[in-house]
C-alpha cells in the first residue's frame, strides 16, 4: 500500500467511525490480490465506504462525467484511484484498464448494478464483472453496504435522491454495515457468455444473502 494511502487511512477511518458509526463484518475473507469487491451502489459516498472498510489501498470505477467538471476535484478522484467509466455502453477501454489494475494484483471495487439504487432495493447484477473475474483469474468478494441509504451522509451527499423525493434527513441516522463474503472462486466457470453470466449470478445471490 502506498504511503498516501496508509496516511490517508489513518487520518479519516477515525472520521468514518463517527460521521457513519462504520461497523465492517468479514475483512479477513480479502486476500492479497488481485481481487474484486463486488458491491450494492446505493450513494455516491459507497467507493470511500468500502475503501474505509477493506482498510487498503483499492481502485474503482467513476462516471466520466466526474473527470469533465472542475479540475481540482478531477485531480482528486484520480489521485485516489479513480478511473473513468462511460455509462450507457460497453466501455472497452474501462474493461481493459480493469484487466491491467488485476494483473498488476490490485484490489478492484465494482458495483454491477451499474447506477445507485434510489430505493435502498438491489437491481440485477451485469455480467461485467463475472468477465473480469473469469478472464483475469480474479477471485470476486462479494461485498454488501447496509444503512448507507439511511445515513445522514447520504442525506449530504446525494442532493439528486433528496431533491427527487427518494432520500430525506434521518431522524436517527442508521449505522453502516460493511460485510465481505467468502470469494467466489472463477475456476469453476466457463470462459464464454454463460460462464460470466454463471458467475455473475453467483455473486449477486451470495450479496443478497448478506443483507
Amino acid at each position: 500500500m502506498r504511503l498516501r494511502w496508509r496516511l490517508g487511512l489513518l487520518l479519516t477511518f477515525p472520521w468514518a467511525k463517527v460521521l457513519l458509526r462504520l461497523r465492517v463484518h468479514g475483512r479477513s475473507r480479502l486476500g492479497g490480490g488481485p481481487q474484486i469487491l463486488a458491491a450494492n451502489h446505493v450513494s455516491n459516498f459507497d467507493p470511500l465506504v468500502v475503501g474505509w472498510a477493506a482498510a487498503r489501498e483499492v481502485h474503482f470505477l467513476a462516471k466520466e462525467e466526474l473527470f469533465l467538471g472542475p479540475r481540482l476535484f478531477a485531480w482528486l478522484i484520480r489521485s485516489w484511484n479513480a478511473w473513468p467509466l462511460r455509462r450507457g455502453a460497453a466501455d472497452a477501454g474501462a474493461l481493459k484498464q480493469c484487466s491491467w489494475l488485476l494483473r498488476r494484483r490490485q484490489t478492484l471495487v465494482l458495483f454491477p448494478e451499474g447506477t445507485r439504487s434510489k430505493s435502498g432495493e438491489m437491481a440485477p447484477f451485469r455480467p461485467g464483472v463475472g468477465m473480469l473475474a473469469i478472464a483475469n483469474h480474479a477471485p470476486v468478494i462479494p461485498t454488501r453496504i447496509r444503512g448507507m441509504d439511511r445515513s445522514v451522509v447520504s442525506y449530504w451527499v446525494d442532493r439528486d435522491f433528496v431533491r427527487g423525493g427518494f432520500r430525506r434527513r434521518p431522524r436517527r441516522p442508521a449505522a453502516v454495515e460493511v460485510f465481505f463474503g467468502e470469494p467466489v472462486d472463477p475456476a469453476g466457470f466457463s470462459r464464454d457468455r454463460p460462464g460470466y453470466e454463471a458467475l455473475t449470478r453467483t455473486v449477486e445471490e451470495r450479496v443478497r444473502e448478506l443483507a
